[in-house]
């Protein structure tokens, strides 16, 4: 037995058995780290099987991402007691990397839903839908503000959206007062009648969150494809097909973003957006 622990292996062949390069080696033997059981007379280094354990636990905290300067100093200053915090922190690390993982993971698949379903759509349809109740997260109303005031009230929703993890990859939105569209003297600016913006969530998630939701009803829905400041176009075409069908709007009416956010750095001022617009009973 302890021949076979101490059989000794170059620093070619030790390298050999962990797939790594043998300058690996030999940089953590020049940085004290990592070095051979023997070094002959020729100079020529040589490890054994004895030292695998603690190269295993450098290849494991390497792993770990954790630097090779903190490995040394676990391996130098080491007691049960540290290694054990050393461990339950790197644990708590992989557990919130896990999170972040599987967040990025459901938005991802999300944004391929998203795209999937934006292939069937018909810009030029109208119709009326009816949808069941959507979670959603809301900004802060922005109804009145000035500009700069309410688009810092918007680009700060977007952000703790993303940060908090409210945000699921579907692409965001905008709410409309949907009554004032049907008033005479409404104005012809689609964005000055902006209430407030909001992002679509998953059900699982509105359970965790402070969540509201549109309402679920018939909906009058139609397509725009342009330049964003022109979606007013597609705002007066429902309003038209509203008055001659006698339909009356309520609630909100949401311009929601069926181009993934991604696909807006090509043309910035260019969206592909559904516009719903809850109908009175």
């Amino acid at each position: 037995m302890n021949e076979f622990l101490q059989k000794q292996f170059t620093t070619g062949q030790f390298a050999a058995m962990y797939g790594i390069n043998k300058r690996t080696l030999m940089y953590y033997d020049s940085i004290g780290l990592f070095k051979p059981a023997v070094v002959k007379e020729n100079g020529y280094r040589y490890y054994t099987i004895a030292q695998t354990t603690l190269f295993d636990a450098i290849q494991l905290l390497r792993k770990l991402r954790v630097p090779l300067a903190e490995i040394k100093k676990q391996l130098t200053h080491y007691t049960p007691q540290s290694l054990l915090e050393f461990l339950h922190n790197q644990n708590q690390r992989l557990t919130e990397e896990i999170s972040e993982l599987l967040w990025l993971q459901k938005v991802v698949r999300n944004k391929i839903g998203t795209m999937e379903a934006k292939l069937t759509i018909d810009p030029a349809k109208i119709e009326i839908l009816e949808l069941p109740p959507q979670a959603i997260v809301v900004s802060e109303s922005i109804a009145g503000m000035a500009v700069e005031k309410a688009m810092k009230t918007l680009t700060d929703f977007m952000y703790d959206c993303y940060h908090t993890h409210s945000y699921s990859g579907y692409p965001g939105g905008y709410m409309l007062a949907a009554g004032h569209l049907q008033q005479r003297n409404s104005s012809p600016n689609a964005f000055s009648q902006i209430t407030h913006c909001f992002y679509t969530i998953d059900e699982k998630k509105a359970q965790s969150i402070n969540c509201t939701y549109k309402p679920g009803g018939r909906y009058l829905v139609g397509y725009y494809k342009g330049d964003w400041p022109q979606i007013q176009q597609a705002l007066q075409q429902l309003t038209d097909y509203a008055a001659v069908h006698r339909l009356t709007f309520t609630g909100h009416g949401y311009i929601e973003n069926t181009l993934d956010d991604i696909a807006t750095s090509v043309e910035p001022f260019y969206c592909e957006a559904r516009v719903s617009i809850l109908l009175a009973n």
